[in-house]
Order: structure tokens, then C-alpha cells, then sequence
């Protein structure tokens, strides 16, 4: 359809959701709960990071190490070769771009316009960035809401009927009625205060113009008449006039005329574009956004024009200033991270904070084995569930509804069924579940705590941590739950068990002699070893693919490096010696090098390095966090 143009750069990007309050504290806690339970081996990790709920993603060739990233504030799945080269996004989100923000009268609400499903819808949310309801429902545009002065209607622009008209609808998106009717576009309303009157943007005369009309969309009126396009219209909170943008003298510059279209006056001059005039409650200021320090930023200025203060000052592009009913603070469409988002600042400046595009942290991240899904956790639909995509982007599905988080997913070696860890009993248990949502099974049921669950390679087992018996053991049960063996017997912490290639033997961390190591027993319980034997901390086991080495990490040369041991615990080989983090060891599929995550260049990077410790190169360079890699192979 034809989009309203008009000099003012109105349609960019996607976006990233931001965490609220509420939701980060009780994310904080689940991750803080899951990584206790799966032992030392989680905690070495550092801080978990989340990952985009909808992927633009092609199936991983041979030999690709994917991993977490986050930049800008946007944390993204990546990929790359194993030399470093064809760096890739995996997880660039394309659905929610979120813009246009405008905030209720009485200030508890945002209507916004979005993507997110797969076309720009008209949404509501809490002026926190919670409760985001979806209003409009069409196949075409809809955008730019406008709320009447009493917040009981919101006036709107839509394709729906073939090309841009104005509607309006309840605020709750009901009795959608459709005020104008022109073969050419219209668009951008905004409401006189008394609610009788509606001021909009029209090229039906051949140019964009400035009308009026009653707010049943009888009684036009033009209010503007130049050879140069007049667009974007902002009514007074007093009635009296109208602010709007006009190339008439060049380029982009904000006007003010008196509401009958009388006295005329130009409120900025500069050679670059000024935009999107928003009045203050008061009627005293005029926020707007202009290019006129290289990037598009938000300024307020005295309403005849006097005093311009820029507000924004990261590199971006600001844009569709709203104040609050307070005028407190100014919410606006912000670009700065590479996404289209909503962000608000206070009035006087000072640092402009994300309101989410919907309530989404995401983490605990698992690939099916094939490399064609991905498994991980959301509070996309606003508490913490489980969520499945595929490698293609499509057929995002919703494993899991339920009030208490479901997190930890891991598939089973056949992927065919996801493993995960639940709060839904009241207690967390294990429970297992088709990647289609179906077949839920509760497999564990205790009153004490079962976690970590790990497949045996074959399928046929699971083994666990649980504190069923007192203090934290390892158990392994059947894949339907049933028989459940404790393997380990120790008054100390026994966690995050590993099943060995072959699954005949299942490392773990113990801290039963007094500070963390690595043990060995077979999956029978017998033949319990000790594999290492350092006063300082040893942890996250990860076997070699042929089962004959175990790579862990250690803070034994006073901070964390990578160290490889035979199977049995013999030939101890430091592979790292930096005095920053190396850590999360990944094996390669041949085993003849590992993948690991060290802080040595300041941040947290990617590196790769042989097994026996040559060959060390660094795989990324990004100015945020790289972490949490996985090698993937295609079948």
C-alpha cells in the first residue's frame, strides 16, 4: 500500500525485548535456582544471556560453531566456521518492529504499532512495557494511534480497504469505524482536546495538506494549501493551534499556524530536517526530532520557537516524541541499537530507558541434535516458558503453559522428546514432553528437588540431581520415569551429571572431600573414581567424542583455565595460562579441538584451540559479550 512518506523517514527495523522489573527479578532468581541445580558446572558460566524468540535462520553446514552474543544491548544466536570466517546472525529478529508510541490520556498506557506478527497491528501495553494486547487484527497496516482526549476511542490509520485511510475504535479495539474515504492517501490524526474535532495529513488535493474534520468524519476542512507537502499535525492542548511539519522553504522544518489555518509561523530553521512536533501538556514546549547534529535526535524548544535542547545524545535515530499527561517524560521510536523500539527518557534529558516490545528474557538455549531446532525458554507470552523454532524461522511453537517456570530443555539424543525441569507442582520436578507440545509426562514426583536432568546416548535413561534423600545425589531413572536409582552416597553436594559417549559412565562434580572435583561412576553405581585431586575448585566436565578425555575447567592456577585429563583422571594437560577467564569447553565432532569462551581481550570472546593446547586463535571480536558455544554438525 502506499506509506505516507512525505520526507519523514517513517519505517526502519526490528526489535529486541527488554526485561521488566518483576519479570527480571524473578528471572534472576529461576537462574540462580537452575544453576544450583545443575552444579558448579552451570555457575562457571557467568551471567546467563538470552537469546531472540524468532529466528531468520539457515540450516548450520558441517563443522559450525554456533553462540551467544550480546552487543548494544541485543543478544543474538550466531554462527560461524570453525576458523572464525562467515560470521552470521542466526537469531536477527524480523517480527517486532515496534514504533509510533503514544500515551494514553491518563498516562497508564501506551497504544503503539508493531510487526511482530507478521504485519504492522496497532497494540496496548502498561506504561512499563507490560500486559501488551494486541487491538487491531488485519492484513493490511494499521498504525499511527491517536487517543481521543477522554482515552475511551483511539483514531488510526489502515490499508485495510485498499489504500490509507483513518478509522477510529474503541480502546479496547472494538466497533472499528472508518472516517474517511479518498482514493488518495490519508493519514496521522490527532484529536482536537474537547474530542469533537480530528486533524489529519491528506495528498487528496494532489500534495500532502493539513484537514479537519468532526470526529464522525463529517465536515472537512483544509487548513493548508502550499506546493510544498505540510504533513504530520499536532493539536494544542489549549485547541488554539496546530503545529506540523512543511518543506515549504526548502526542507523539513516545524510550523505553527492557529487551528483555522490563520497566522502562519515557522518554528525552526535549520538546513537540516526537523520533525514529528509533540506539545507538552502545558502547551509551553514543543519536543520534535531533527538531523541537525548529523543523527536524528530528540529536542524540545519553547513553543514560539525559542531555547532548542537536544535530549538524546547516543548515536541513532530518534524519532515520534509523545509526552506523558504529566509531562514528565517523552516516549519515542529509537533505532540506536540496530532495532526499531520504543524507549522513554525524562523531559530535561538525562539517559533514555527500552520499554520491551513484549515481555521476552530468553536463555537456557539447546540445539536438537539434527541442528534443524531450537529449544529455549521465554517469558515472551509474560511468564517463563518453554518454546521450540525451526532452523528455517518457522513454525514457532509454544511447548509449555503454565504460571511456574519450565526451563532447562534438553533433547533426547533421537529428538524426538525435550527434557526439562518444572516449578509447576509446586516443587521442582522433571518432566518430558514431544517438541510439538504434546505428550506431557511428569516423571519424578517428590517433595524435595529433581533437576539437571541428561540423556543416556541411547535415549533410554536420564540421569539427574535430586536432594530426595537428604542432600544432593545423582540418580538415574528409565526414560518413562520408572526405577529410580541413586548411583552416588555422600553427605557433600553430588551434581550436573555427564553421560560418557559409550553410557556406560557418568562424570560429575563432587564435593565430598572438602572442595569441588571431578568423579566418575558407571551407570550402575559401581566403580565410583575420583579424577581429580587439586586443593582448588575443578568443574564442568565435558567428555571427548571417542570418550577417551574429559575436558574441565579450574581455578587451580588461581583463576579459571582450561584443563584436559585422560579418562581415568591421568595426563592432567593445562591448556589455557592467562590471568583472565577461560572457560565452557566444547569439543569439536572429530575431537581434535575445542571451542571455549575467555575474558583475555577484555570481554568475553570466542576461541578455539587444539587439544593438546596449540593452535590457540580467537574466532570473534565484537565490542559486547560472545559466549556459551556449541558445535553443530549437519547430518
Amino acid at each position: 500500500m502506499e506509506r505516507l512518506e512525505a520526507g519523514i523517514g517513517r519505517h526502519a527495523g526490528a526489535v529486541i525485548g527488554k526485561l521488566t522489573p518483576l519479570i527480571a527479578v524473578g528471572l534472576a532468581a529461576l537462574i540462580a535456582s537452575a544453576c544450583r541445580d545443575a552444579g558448579p558446572a552451570t555457575l562457571a558460566k557467568g551471567p546467563v544471556t538470552p537469546i531472540a524468540p524468532v529466528f531468520e535462520l539457515t540450516p548450520p553446514p558441517v563443522d559450525t560453531i554456533a553462540f551467544v552474543s550480546t552487543t548494544r544491548g541485543n543478544t543474538e544466536v550466531m554462527a560461524m566456521n570453525p576458523d572464525g570466517s562467515d560470521l552470521r546472525n542466526l537469531s536477527h529478529r524480523t517480527d517486532p518492529s515496534n514504533s509510533y508510541p503514544a500515551w494514553s490520556p491518563d498516562g497508564s498506557q501506551i497504544a503503539y504499532t508493531s510487526g511482530r506478527d507478521g504485519d504492522d497491528e496497532i497494540y496496548v501495553m502498561n506504561s512499563d512495557g507490560t500486559f501488551q494486547t494486541r487491538l487491531t487484527d488485519s492484513p493490511e497496516f494499521d498504525g499511527f494511534a491517536a487517543w481521543s482526549p477522554d482515552g475511551s476511542r483511539i483514531a488510526f490509520v489502515s490499508g485495510r480497504d485498499g489504500n490509507s485511510e483513518v478509522y477510529v475504535m474503541n480502546a479496547d479495539g472494538s466497533r472499528v469505524t472508518r472516517l474517511t474515504d479518498h482514493p488518495s492517501a490519508d493519514g496521522l490524526p490527532d484529536w482536537s482536546p474537547d474530542g469533537s474535532r480530528i486533524v489529519f495529513e491528506s495528498a487528496r488535493d494532489g500534495n500532502f495538506e493539513i484537514y479537519v474534520m468532526n470526529a464522525d468524519g463529517s465536515g472537512l476542512a483544509r487548513r493548508t494549501d502550499n506546493a510544498a507537502p505540510d504533513f504530520a499535525p499536532a493539536w494544542s492542548p489549549d485547541g488554539a493551534r496546530l503545529a506540523f511539519v512543511s518543506g515549504r522553504d526548502g526542507n523539513s522544518d516545524v510550523y505553527v499556524m492557529d487551528a483555522d489555518g490563520s497566522r502562519l509561523t515557522r518554528m525552526t530553521d535549520d538546513s537540516a530536517d526537523d520533525g514529528d512536533p509533540a506539545w507538552s501538556p502545558d502547551g509551553v514546549r514543543l519536543a520534535f526530532f531533527s538531523e541537525r547534529e548529523r543523527d536524528r535526535e530528540i529536542f524540545v524548544m519553547d513553543a514560539d520557537g525559542a531555547n532548542p535542547t537536544r535530549l538524546t545524545y547516543d548515536k541513532g535515530f530518534y524519532f515520534a516524541p509523545d509526552w506523558s499527561p504529566d509531562g514528565d517524560r517523552i516516549v519515542f521510536s529509537s533505532s540506536s541499537d540496530d532495532d526499531l523500539e520504543i524507549k522513554v527518557m525524562n523531559a530535561n534529558g538525562g539517559r533514555p530507558a527500552r520499554l520491551r516490545d513484549r515481555p521476552a528474557p530468553e536463555m537456557f538455549v539447546d540445539w536438537s541434535p539434527d541442528g534443524s531446532r531450537i529449544a529455549f525458554v521465554s517469558g515472551l507470552d509474560g511468564n517463563i516458558e518453554m518454546y521450540v523454532v525451526n532452523a528455517d524461522g518457522s513454525g514457532l511453537t509454544r511447548l509449555t503453559d503454565n504460571p511456574a517456570p519450565d526451563f532447562l530443555p534438553v533433547w533426547s539424543p533421537d529428538g524426538s522428546r525435550i527434557v526439562f525441569s518444572s516449578d509447576r507442582d509446586r516443587n521442582r520436578e522433571i518432566y518430558v514432553i514431544n517438541p510439538d507440545g504434546s505428550g506431557l509426562t511428569h516423571l519424578t514426583d517428590q517433595p524435595a528437588l529433581d533437576s539437571a536432568a541428561a540423556w543416556s546416548p541411547d535415549g533410554a535413561r536420564i540421569a539427574f540431581s535430586s536432594i530426595r534423600d537428604g542432600d544432593r545425589e545423582i540418580y538415574v531413572m528409565n526414560a518413562d520415569g520408572s526405577n529410580p536409582v541413586r548411583l552416588t552416597h555422600s553427605p557433600a553436594s553430588d551434581s550436573a551429571p555427564v553421560w560418557s559417549p559409550a553410557g556406560d559412565r557418568i562424570a560429575f562434580v563432587s564435593e565430598r572431600d572438602g572442595d569441588r572435583e571431578i568423579y566418575a561412576i558407571g551407570a550402575d553405581g559401581s566403580g565410583l573414581v575420583r579424577l581429580t585431586n587439586d586443593p582448588a575448585p575443578d568443574f564442568a566436565p565435558v567428555w571427548s567424542p571417542d570418550g577417551g578425555r574429559i575436558a574441565f575447567s579450574s581455578n587451580r592456577g588461581g583463576n579459571l583455565e582450561l584443563l584436559v585429563m585422560n579418562a581415568d583422571g591421568s595426563g592432567v594437560v593445562r591448556l589455557t595460562d592467562d590471568p583472565a577467564i577461560d572457560e565452557d569447553p566444547v569439543w569439536s565432532p572429530d575431537g581434535s579441538r575445542i571451542v571455549f569462551v575467555s575474558t583475555r581481550d577484555g570481554n568475553p570472546e570466542i576461541y578455539i584451540i587444539d587439544a593438546d593446547g596449540s593452535g590457540l586463535s580467537r574466532l570473534t571480536d565484537s565490542l559486547g559479550s560472545d559466549r556459551d558455544p556449541v558445535w553443530l554438525r549437519s547430518p
